[in-house]
């Protein structure tokens, strides 16, 4: 059976006039032409789709039967075009995000409230992992794009740098170095240091750059930075961590203070290697790219290290 819809429009109008004359005119074609095409139909489907009784038309009850399935059809294809237009204009269609719990608190939530702003129609999940975990939801392609720090894995993954940052002390608002302009390695001797387990990007970067300096200190280890952040603001000690982790304290528990060395991050958007960049996700990169620059000036501002890459 190779039915076209031309065929099924004459048909579903015709159905409506029971008139050749004036599906005819509707469709703007011949009579015969209209006549040749439902024959040509009721040869598709092996029955008569009408009858002449009394110099009256009637459908047969096959082409009743069959009509229902005709204007689902069509309904289904009115909103397919629907469909496509939206995609066109972006309206519609889908973003899943995968990220790491810090960049969760501020600029993601600022940046999906404004895309949604102009694409409301568009779906949005996202989904908060461990570093490991977010390259693993973008190169199984279970999430469109990601947010981590490098360096990571790139097997299957393209990374788009956004933001360079320095990793600073975050000290508890009345401790008595709150008022410093700088920590240094002497001010920690006798404090409790909070610091990333080895096993995280932070973590690595934070050995791989103080060295000996981090087995001096009397430290307590975590594999977030959020809770070293909610670690510090209770005065269990002073945490070293990413300024993305500034959000998490709206009530300026603690004072983020920069360390005298220099202990950089950069932090990064990740795509699978395996496909093609959407229009959804390059407008959300533009949208997003406003936030990463408001927020790196944020940090100048308080006199913290940070340079915005995208």
């Amino acid at each position: 059976m190779n039915i076209g819809l031309r065929q099924l429009e004459t048909f579903r109008l015709f159905a409506r006039t029971q008139s050749v004359t004036e599906t005819a005119r509707l469709m703007r074609v011949s009579q015969p032409a209209v006549s040749q095409t439902l024959k040509e139909l009721e040869g598709q489907f092996g029955f008569a789709l009408f009858v002449r009784s009394n110099g009256r038309t009637r459908l047969t009850i096959e082409a009743n039967n069959v009509l229902p399935e005709i204007e689902r059809l069509f309904a289904q294809m009115a909103s397919l075009r629907g469909k496509a237009e939206e995609l066109k204009d972006n309206r519609a269609g889908a973003l899943s995000i995968a990220s790491v719990p810090s960049f969760t608190a501020q600029i993601l939530p600022d940046a999906i409230k404004a895309f949604r702003a102009a694409r409301s129609q568009v779906k949005i999940r996202t989904e908060v992992h461990t570093a490991s975990d977010v390259v693993r939801q973008i190169r199984q392609e279970y999430c469109d794009i990601g947010f981590a720090f490098m360096p990571l894995d790139e097997v299957g993954v393209s990374v788009q740098p956004l933001l360079r940052m320095s990793m600073v002390c975050l000290v508890p608002a009345r401790h008595p170095l709150a008022g410093n302009d700088i920590i240094t390695a002497a001010d920690l001797m006798k404090q409790t240091i909070i610091v990333h387990g080895a096993e995280t990007t932070p973590g690595f970067i934070l050995r791989e750059s103080l060295g000996e300096e981090v087995a001096g200190f009397q430290v307590l280890t975590t594999n977030q930075s959020v809770t070293s952040m909610h670690m510090a603001q209770s005065g269990l000690g002073i945490a070293f961590a990413h300024p993305l982790v500034l959000a998490h304290d709206p009530l300026g528990k603690v004072v983020a203070i920069p360390y005298e060395r220099h202990v950089p991050l950069t932090f990064a958007l990740l795509y699978s290697r395996n496909r093609p960049v959407s229009r959804i996700v390059l407008q959300f990169e533009a949208i997003l790219r406003k936030g990463i620059i408001s927020f790196s000036k944020e940090l100048r501002d308080r006199g913290l290290e940070s340079e915005c890459l995208i």
